[in-house]
């Protein structure tokens, strides 16, 4: 007789590559997209449902409720197979990432299993407040994450009779990677092992490692004349701003007003660094040349300043973040790098009211839990150097009523450290793996802690790029990786059946 599985996948991601999400590359805090080969066949639609949660998992006697979404997928379940369970992290979820073409369908269907994914709290349509007043973020952490996954585990199991003896297996990228490792530290009497994708486990204030993975792409990938193109934008603008003379920048990136010195100087550098970032974070498919090819070319034409900000303009998507919106009586658009203009529109703390609505809440996290603040600290990388933790500090500060202060922030970071780990977890049956020039995989295991917790890195991978299905397209390293991850999940679960 085969093990019941529970097999929870979490994935986001992308974390993101910065705060106000305006990278070029990505759609930051939304669904994270991974490759997806067609399969034959022909598989069922997942179902959307809803679960009642607690709002406090640790309060007894608070016994306010609210519903918190997921797909479910039983079309492939055999009596005593597998359950797969893709659980969501600062977006909102759709079907698509439970079907054919992922990782998670290819291992549902080759076990005769259960698919399901679940919503975050507080982000997509999971809302458990009337609004995201600072009062009511305090309900949004990873601790009470965490417990609505070993809640909806503990509902499944109750309420789906072939599934009351399952095992269970959390596999996540980015946040969500972070989420199935310490789901195996906390409730390792509900999980029986994670596959944990890009996940950063070690909360730190000063992430500056980011933006040095960053400019090793860069380098390594674009090439010399790329790097010196970025590089000497970023110098060149930081010399205009000292001569309190911007009229160049704002011509070439056509901004909407004038920069407002000295609020907005750290905010434009790292929001136009964050462009760079989405591209690195999510490099496939020559992305990253490309991209230098476009600036080589502009280079021809202008000088560095111009060259980088024709391809930072080259982005339509950035006017539904709102950084780039029309402008009356031009035929350009133009681009809102405005400070205050930011923390207007992330104030906003009504359901519904912004187009990346989950931004207010990630942001929050951050604060509250983890910082990753991706600050141009280090003198090895090559995007300026105004943005330090002061810009982030006072961000947390701004959103969210005086709340956090430099203290404040230090003191949950170390928290979560303390709690979780950092990068030593006592953990068994984790898998970690990353991608080699993902600019999160400094914060996460990059060494097996064990025999059964090994660390897999994957050459010139980006972020979350190992959750499609196996394909003839993957690399030879990439093939190898999620052959090894299904492996190891298939053994940690006594399933002996996998296709090789």
């Amino acid at each position: 007789m085969k093990f019941l599985i529970i097999f929870v996948v979490l994935i986001i991601c992308k974390l993101s590559s910065g705060f106000f999400g305006s990278t070029r590359y990505t759609n930051t805090h939304q669904e994270p997209e991974f490759q997806v080969f067609k399969r034959s066949g022909t598989f069922a639609t997942p179902t959307e449902e809803w679960i009642e949660q607690r709002l406090d998992n640790f309060n007894p006697q608070d016994t306010r409720k609210w519903q918190m979404r997921y797909y479910q997928d039983l079309s492939l379940m055999e009596q005593n197979g597998p359950i797969f369970i893709y659980l969501g992290g600062e977006w909102t979820i759709s079907s698509r990432s439970i079907m054919a073409g992922s990782l998670i369908h290819e291992m549902a269907v080759e076990t005769s299993g259960a698919l399901f994914y679940t919503e975050h709290r507080f982000y997509g349509q999971s809302r458990p407040t009337n609004d995201t007043k600072t009062e009511n973020l305090k309900y949004l952490s990873v601790d009470q994450a965490l417990a609505d996954v070993a809640h909806f585990i503990e509902y499944i199991r109750s309420t789906v009779p072939e599934l009351e003896n399952s095992k269970v297996i959390l596999v996540g990228a980015s946040y969500s990677a972070t989420m199935a490792a310490w789901m195996r530290l906390k409730y390792p009497h509900l999980v029986t092992g994670s596959f944990a994708s890009s996940g950063p486990v070690f909360a730190k204030v000063d992430f500056y490692e980011y933006k040095e993975v960053m400019a090793k792409a860069i380098q390594d990938i674009g090439g010399d004349e790329c790097t010196a193109i970025i590089n000497n934008a970023f110098d060149d603008m930081e010399e205009l701003v000292d001569q309190k003379n911007t009229t160049r920048i704002s011509e070439a990136f056509v901004l909407c007003q004038e920069l407002e010195l000295p609020i907005d100087v750290p905010h434009f550098f790292y929001e136009v660094s964050d462009i760079v970032a989405g591209l690195v974070q999510t490099h496939r498919n020559r992305n990253i040349q490309n991209a230098c090819d476009e600036m080589k070319f502009s280079r021809n034409l202008t000088d560095d300043i111009g060259a980088f900000a024709a391809w930072v303009r080259g982005d339509n998507a950035l006017v539904s973040k709102g950084i780039k919106q029309a402008t009356e009586g031009r035929n350009a658009e133009c681009l809102d790098f405005s400070y205050r203009n930011s923390i207007e529109k992330f104030s906003n703390y009504t359901w519904g009211s912004l187009a990346n609505q989950q931004m207010r809440q990630w942001i929050y996290q951050t604060c509250a839990e983890f910082a990753w603040f991706q600050t141009s600290t280090s003198k090895d990388q090559i995007f300026g150097s105004t943005y330090g933790l002061e810009y982030f500090y006072r961000i947390c500060n701004d959103l969210y009523d005086n709340k956090f202060s430099r203290k404040n922030i230090e003191f949950n970071v170390d928290r979560t450290n303390v709690i979780y780990g950092g990068y030593g977890p006592e953990l068994t049956n984790v898998v970690f793996t990353n991608g080699e020039i993902d600019p999160w995989h400094p914060m996460s295991v990059l060494e097996d802690l064990n025999d059964s917790a090994p660390s897999l890195m994957i050459p010139l991978s980006a972020h979350v790029s190992d959750l499609g299905a196996i394909s003839d397209s993957d690399s030879a390293e990439m093939k190898a990786t999620k052959q090894t991850v299904k492996s190891l999940v298939f053994k940690w679960v006594g399933v002996d059946n996998m296709e090789e």
